[in-house]
């Protein structure tokens, strides 16, 4: 009888917690199998309206009718089951934004659901939004990802309840509508149009797409599905002469690639200027953000990065749209696999332009500490998901290729393609996909670790007893965490190269077979998430005998060990030095060096020691006599910001102001780069022309005026361009990341953080909920305890922000590391500076 009643106690105990765990989603026994909307909107109208219909299959007996709807006034709720219609009771939904009707009698099998309702069109880049409202020429546009959907109709909005969707559109007659099928018909009445649109493939929410305003085109000739590129009539479209090209090789690699065809029909773009996004994946038409599209005259990187970003989108169509996570805690599989297959296609096509694709990514080690959310975790609400930030693109697409170098590219994409051939057109997950690896005995226990565990592991090479030993630790300190790490290591003993694979999977291994004088790279193709330290004194393995995508890494290893003290940090500087000074002035490495030179001035450099540091800089890097030969490279702007802002060299100082005087901003070459050592060597009156400026100019400069005016130097200026930030002028633009400009300066933090304070009401008016919880990340350049203070203090009465609790701790936990690993990074920079005195 005891053990009944525990058997009994266990069974209610766990349907209690699979009913609190299923609690945010809806059943999954509800199947949603058509459903269609109809709008009635205006881009000179603030608000909506529309009817749904949804056709229901519930596949068990229940007395509950349930669906997602937020933000949206319902009017009238009407169910039809076997002939009969009820209207149900107006319900609120709960903090899932899920409404559920109770019935008096149960139901099961088919049912339909029409929904009447109004809505808002948004100010923000979230939902149906609307955009150009100054320039006379509006439209409206959709951004539904994720969880978005449900503030344009009431829906099944969650990525395993895939249907089809029929749209209609009534709309002012002088418009044209967009969306992810074709137009059927189109039928004036009067002032209005009536659109309607070809039924959809069986898709998800998060991709549906929505365009209405005044709109020009250009046809991509020659792509496989007629591809037509749309805008704004107010957007200018230069798109790269390669474009059709591009987006044509992209579908044939990939449908070679997984021996599967593209799943849809059509192939289409919208492009605008869309804060806060370069791309959206939705089926049909494809999001571009026109600020994303290089000049005609961009260098190879530029274009580098606007071609995986289209290859990024259109690989969406198989990788996220085709075959969908299950749930948005595998969201990560969407971004990952397509950044995976994107820098694939760039490197087949454009193997002399592929510097984009070299992987790892610094920005994919910045975020992940140890109290980041890791990839794959429970996702309730839509900032869940925010919260990953760009891990999501970078950190699984390391794990991807990590997997592929262990295995082989043949095996692996043998593997894929049978995973692909599974899941086609359905759901998928994490362990779905770690099945098709089953006979790799470390494969799972591998991809776990990277994916359900924050951070990433420092491998030390040490020696030992005439052998060589591989341990791991946490990069970040506090935490022990194991992995389990597929590595290809580079062996060079002063003769011939080898190759080494093996399988780290414990705190401490033996290198077998590796002569202990040997010298070791460890991050074979640039492709390890992780970090890495050689400690064998066997000397530096020689650079020659490493590709460019393996140069990168170890650049990139070499900078994260000096920031976080593992290797001297003035060494390091002057490595930086020396590639500055050797490699021709437009190099790539050379535009990385420049750009760490200038991180140090807001990540260590303290403003008591920054003139003398700047001095010692100076020093060390070349005589520039020629600012307009300079400026004339593609990395001029680069070479202006460190030397006008950081260095504050007369020449650059005055080349920047005459290039200002000289030619209007809409002409100006560097112009960011230029408005901002413009602005770091300002008066006040002179900053104030340069204010003054914002209200008269084009959208694009205001963007740059917008990544200038921050670098002002006095509390006054500060004022004045956080003022400019919350003031209607600034609507349509993206507000928020752009608060850290001021904070990028020490002897600015204290104000910066007493002004968000503040006015945390005007800035929660301005930024949208889920990204308000990022607004921490402002101070994520700070380095000290009394900085960790000002951070603590400033947010202090922003605990009602849903998410910011985990931000804050990431970015204060970035803090301390920094203040703590400054100690000996300072010291260096000190030991340096008497040195260089005492040379003089």
């Amino acid at each position: 009888m005891q053990s009944r009643l525990i058997t009994a106690l266990m069974v209610t105990l766990l349907v209690c917690f699979s009913i609190k765990v299923q609690a945010y989603r809806l059943p999954s026994s509800d199947i949603l199998e058509y459903q269609s909307v109809n709008l009635t909107l205006s881009p000179q109208q603030e608000t909506f309206s529309g009817q749904t219909t949804l056709d229901i299959n519930y596949l068990n007996s229940t007395t509950e009718v349930s669906y997602h709807a937020r933000a949206l006034a319902i009017k009238s709720v009407k169910l039809t089951h076997q002939g009969q219609t009820q209207a149900l009771n107006i319900v609120k939904p709960n903090e899932f934004d899920i409404v559920t009707h109770q019935l008096t009698k149960p139901i099961s099998g088919k049912a339909q659901l029409i929904i009447s309702y109004e809505g808002e069109i948004s100010q923000n880049t979230m939902g149906l939004f609307v955009a150009d409202q100054q320039s006379g020429s509006s439209y409206i546009f959709s951004q539904l990802q994720e969880m978005e959907a449900r503030t344009v109709f009431p829906g099944f909005d969650a990525p395993d309840k895939k249907t089809r969707f029929e749209f209609s559109v009534d709309i002012p007659k002088q418009y044209d509508a967009l969306h992810n099928t074709p137009v059927v018909s189109s039928q004036v009445q009067g002032e209005r149009k009536i659109v309607r649109f070809a039924p959809s493939h069986k898709i998800y929410t998060d991709v549906l797409a929505l365009a209405v305003g005044e709109f020009h085109s250009i046809e991509l000739k020659d792509t496989p599905f007629n591809s037509v590129v749309y805008a704004p009539k107010n957007t200018v479209l230069n798109l790269p002469s390669d474009m059709s090209e591009l987006v044509s090789n992209t579908i044939r690699f990939m449908e070679e690639y997984l021996q599967y065809p593209f799943p849809y029909s059509k192939l289409d773009f919208f492009v605008a200027p869309i804060d806060g996004l370069a791309g959206m994946e939705n089926v049909g038409l494809i999001a571009l953000n026109s600020h994303h599209i290089p000049d005609l005259d961009a260098d190879g990187f530029a274009m580098c990065r606007f071609r995986k970003l289209i290859a990024h989108e259109v690989v969406h169509m198989w990788f996220g749209n085709d075959i969908t996570m299950s749930w948005y805690n595998d969201y990560w599989m969407n971004e990952s696999f397509a950044e995976f297959f994107a820098a694939k296609v760039v490197k087949a096509l454009y193997p002399n332009e592929m510097a984009c694709t070299f992987n790892p990514q610094s920005s994919a080690f910045f975020d992940d500490k140890h109290s980041a959310r890791a990839l794959r975790s429970e996702v309730k609400y839509r900032g869940d998901n925010e919260a990953i930030g760009q891990l999501a693109y970078t950190k699984g697409r390391s794990v991807l290729e990590m997997a592929e170098l262990a295995l082989g590219q043949a095996p692996f994409k043998t593997q894929m393609r049978a995973y692909v051939k599974q899941v086609a057109g359905a759901n998928t997950s994490a362990p779905i996909f770690a099945q098709h690896f089953a006979n790799t005995p470390w494969f799972k226990t591998f991809m776990n670790a990277f994916i359900t565990q924050s951070n990433y592991p420092l491998l030390t090479l040490s020696k030992q007893n005439a052998q060589i030993v591989i341990q791991q630790s946490s990069f970040d300190s506090g935490q022990d965490k194991l992995w389990t790490i597929p590595l290809t290591l580079k062996i060079w003993d002063g003769k011939a190269l080898k190759t080494h694979k093996m399988v780290l999977d414990k705190p401490r291994m033996v290198i077998n077979n590796v002569p202990a004088n040997a010298q070791v790279f460890l991050d074979t193709n640039g492709v390890g998430y992780f970090r890495y330290l050689d400690t064998t004194g066997n000397g530096e393995f020689p650079v020659a005998q490493l590709t460019r995508a393996e140069q990168a890494s170890y650049i990139d290893n070499q900078e994260a060990l000096a920031m976080s003290a593992k290797i001297d940090f003035m060494t390091y500087i002057d490595s930086l030095v020396q590639i500055i000074n050797t490699l021709p002035h437009g190099a790539l490495e050379v535009s990385n060096a420049l750009s760490t030179l200038q991180d140090t001035f807001v990540t260590l450099i303290p403003e008591s020691l920054s003139l003398e540091y700047a001095h010692y800089l100076r020093a060390q890097l070349p005589t520039i006599k020629d600012w307009s030969a300079r400026q004339a490279n593609q990395n001029g702007g680069l070479w202006l910001e460190l030397y006008g802002i950081n260095l504050r060299v007369p020449s650059a100082i005055t080349a920047a102001k005459q290039a200002y005087k000289n030619a209007s901003l809409s002409e100006l070459t560097h112009r960011t780069a230029v408005l901002r050592a413009v602005v770091a060597n300002a008066s006040e009156q002179e900053y104030q022309t340069l204010l003054a400026q914002f209200a008269t100019s084009d959208k694009q400069v205001k963007e740059d005026l917008l990544d200038a005016l921050g670098y002002g130097t006095t509390q006054k200026q500060v004022k004045a361009f956080y003022d400019l930030l919350l003031s209607d002028a600034t609507k349509g633009h993206d507000i928020d990341y752009r608060f850290q400009f001021p904070a990028f300066s020490p002897k600015h933090r204290a104000y910066v953080g007493e002004y968000i304070r503040s006015h945390k009401a005007a800035i929660s008016q301005r930024i949208a909920e889920d990204k308000l919880q990022w607004f921490p990340y402002n101070f994520i350049t700070a380095c000290s305890l009394k900085d960790a203070e000002i951070v603590k203090n400033t947010f202090a009465d922003w605990q009602d922000v849903q998410g910011l609790d985990a931000k804050l701790n990431i970015v204060l936990e970035t803090i301390n590391e920094c203040a703590g690993n400054a100690k000996l990074s300072l010291q260096s920079v000190h030991d340096r500076l008497e040195t260089s005195k005492h040379s003089l």
